[in-house]
């Protein structure tokens, strides 16, 4: 009795179906930083025109939200939630870029930019990777 390809055909399209959706650009964007730095995540969002705000939230391992940072796009203003392992370590800029100063291993989350308009909410997930020096 000859063995048949199936199982190993199975197989390599899950490698190829895995390794399709782990291309930059197809699955999660990276970052990586180095302890001590600081961690740079650009919202990697086309910004509609009639935006109403950005709001940057990182997830718990067990998928709940916990919110980080507000910016209004009219006000030009920037408020951060009452995270204490953020505390004094963020920045929001105009682009809605959310820097982390002081990389942390604890900083190993998804982090998920999410645009506001009166009908719809984009989001951007990024890994963030902290490595020692």
């Amino acid at each position: 009795m000859e063995p048949t390809a199936a199982p190993s055909c199975r197989l390599l399209f899950c490698l190829l179906i895995s390794a399709a959706a782990l291309r930059p650009g197809l699955g999660w964007y990276t970052v990586n930083s180095v302890y001590g730095d600081t961690i740079i995540m650009p919202c990697r969002l086309d910004v509609p025109q009639n935006l109403m705000f950005c709001k940057w939230k990182y997830e718990k391992p067990d998928g709940s939200p916990v919110f980080i940072a507000f910016r209004s796009s009219t006000k030009k203003s920037v408020q951060y939630d009452d995270v204490p392992e953020y505390k004094d370590r963020l920045s929001l800029s105009e682009n809605y870029t959310l820097s982390i100063s002081n990389a942390r291993i604890s900083d190993e989350k998804r982090f998920v930019c999410m645009l506001v308009t009166e009908d719809n909410v984009f989001e951007a997930p990024t890994v963030v990777k902290v490595f020692s020096k």
